[in-house]
């Protein structure tokens, strides 16, 4: 028997979609209040007049995104009048990226290679009289917000929302930029025990043949979903299970195939801190040189593999200390000049 012959069928996924980060159902419980805000804060465009900026906030996995990107097609199927632009910048880290990304989603073609400022030129070119909504999600992870500077000036009518899984990431953006963007705070709470079984059952109803999992197992998902604080926990453990059980040919979900898949998550590592690879890298250098000066954590830092300029490390190190892990003091003049001595804050 070769290793990719087909056993008996088993049909128990109808949609695998369903169960993706990435999906936006038609109907998303439990987020109405959130859902209006968020359209309240776009609906001054629709009268070309400016929106409201948001900083959209809370833990991973409680329907942040989701949230938006509902708004945000519901607002495509209202009208042409406003431009909703979406950028995970989890990967797009840099303004040029960004404004690349930006400029494929507004149908700009240009020459690879251009630079950043030239590329802004053409978006605004193209949003010239036009309203748009800004959405930056995971927006703690680019390398310098400055970049909103210019996002503000792309067109007289927009707004713009941040996404973040981390509420001081509002510490790091430079005060002048913070004034100018005038953040409406909105926080999304965790879901409830009761609410996560009713958004896992929703997915079940659309993901999975009719009887394919018997309500018990479902609660129970719930409960250990409830326990990590994200829904996507128990999306991926109904969809791991969905496919154990299809695998073994078996036409129901049964409990060991949930038992197995609720095993495997509960032994992975808990998921990273909202901290980035070169923040770690400078704590780490800070912790080894603790009360150097920050020209030798620099070195410091680069020997442990980090890449950012002088400048940039700088940047960072300001943001770490308005974040609480780091204590910066200024040095008196001597053979070498003012400089900083940097130390952990405990």
């Amino acid at each position: 028997m070769g290793i990719f012959d087909v056993g008996k069928k088993s049909d128990i996924i109808k949609n695998e979609d369903a169960f993706s980060y990435e999906f936006v159902p038609k109907v998303l419980p439990y987020r109405e209040n959130q859902i209006q805000e968020i359209a309240n804060a776009i609906k001054p465009l629709l009268y070309e007049r400016k929106g409201s900026n948001l900083f959209i906030h809370g833990a991973p996995g409680i329907g942040k995104t989701a949230s938006v990107k509902w708004v945000l097609r519901e607002l495509e199927e209202t009208t042409d009048e406003v431009v909703p632009i979406y950028v995970n910048c989890w990967n797009l880290k840099t303004k040029y990226f960004i404004y690349t990304d930006i400029a494929n989603q507004l149908g700009i073609s240009f020459t690879a290679g251009k630079s950043a400022e030239h590329v802004l030129h053409q978006i605004k070119y193209k949003l010239k009289n036009k309203s748009a909504v800004f959405v930056f999600d995971e927006i703690d992870k680019i390398e310098n917000s400055n970049f909103l500077y210019q996002i503000l000036n792309v067109t007289q009518k927009s707004c713009v929302h941040l996404i973040s899984n981390n509420y001081n990431y509002i510490l790091r953006i430079d005060p002048r930029i913070k004034s100018r963007l005038q953040l409406r705070s909105l926080e999304f709470k965790p879901y409830s025990l009761e609410e996560i079984e009713g958004i896992l059952k929703e997915r079940v109803k659309l993901g999975l043949r009719a009887g394919a999992i018997n309500p018990l197992l479902i609660k129970l998902i719930a409960n250990v979903t409830h326990k990590k604080g994200d829904v996507r926990v128990g999306l991926n453990i109904i969809h791991e299970a969905a496919k154990l059980a299809e695998y073994e040919g078996e036409n129901r979900i049964k409990k060991e195939h949930v038992d197995k898949v609720i095993k495997e998550v509960s032994e992975k590592k808990p998921e990273e801190d909202s901290l980035n690879k070169d923040e770690h890298l400078i704590l780490s250098a800070v912790k080894k040189k603790n009360g150097a000066i920050s020209g030798e954590i620099y070195k410091e830092y680069v020997s442990k593999g980090g890449k950012l300029s002088y400048k940039s490390f700088k940047r960072y190190v300001n943001n770490l200390e308005r974040l609480g892990f780091l204590k910066l003091e200024k040095t008196g003049g001597g053979f070498k000049g003012k400089s900083t001595r940097i130390y952990l804050k405990s």
